[in-house]
């Protein structure tokens, strides 16, 4: 060897399927360790009813989407307010199933986002909307309760909505 010279040993890289592997792992294990965020609540006939009510905004629930590896029920809020769409419809297209609104009319998701499911339907209520997701949800699906809105519904904060879609999942029959 010449002096001055220094050679190094190139490590293999980590291929973009483990890398996109890990990076999902580690999101999926720090959102976990938050209460009311991807918190599992009971698997019902191989469907998993999962609750993600501290999700309050689409960004939130993007993120809660991509930890997911099964087809999902999506059941979200509807807001008087204004929201940009784009922001998870290749999601929605290749995760999504199935979306639940409950609230109002949901007209703005269903003209943004039904074209983009198998499924959309409205509902007055959360339990309505819990109860709606248990017909279309099959083996190997998973429900997720991911509002994607602040609270404008008759619930104070995402607490009380998380708890309440635990309550309304536990009574399922």
């Amino acid at each position: 060897m010449s002096e001055g010279k220094t050679y190094t040993i190139h490590k293999s890289k980590k291929s973009l399927v483990d890398r996109f592997m890990t990076a999902r792992e580690s999101l999926r294990r720090s959102l976990e360790d938050t209460s009311h965020r991807l918190e599992i609540i009971r698997e019902f006939d191989g469907t998993e009813y999962i609750n993600d009510a501290r999700s309050s905004d689409l960004l939130s629930t993007r993120d809660s989407l991509k930890c997911i590896q099964k087809p999902v029920i999506w059941l979200a809020a509807t807001t008087p307010h204004e929201r940009d769409y784009a922001l998870i419809e290749k999601y929605v297209k290749y995760k999504v199933k199935c979306l639940v609104v409950y609230g109002g009319s949901g007209d703005d998701m269903q003209y943004k986002l039904g074209h983009l499911v198998e499924k959309f339907a409205s509902c007055k209520s959360l339990r309505d909307a819990v109860a709606e997701a248990r017909g279309l949800g099959s083996k190997d699906d998973a429900v997720i309760f991911s509002p994607s809105c602040v609270p404008t519904d008759d619930y104070s904060n995402f607490a009380d909505r998380g708890s309440a879609f635990i309550s309304y999942v536990n009574e399922l029959e």
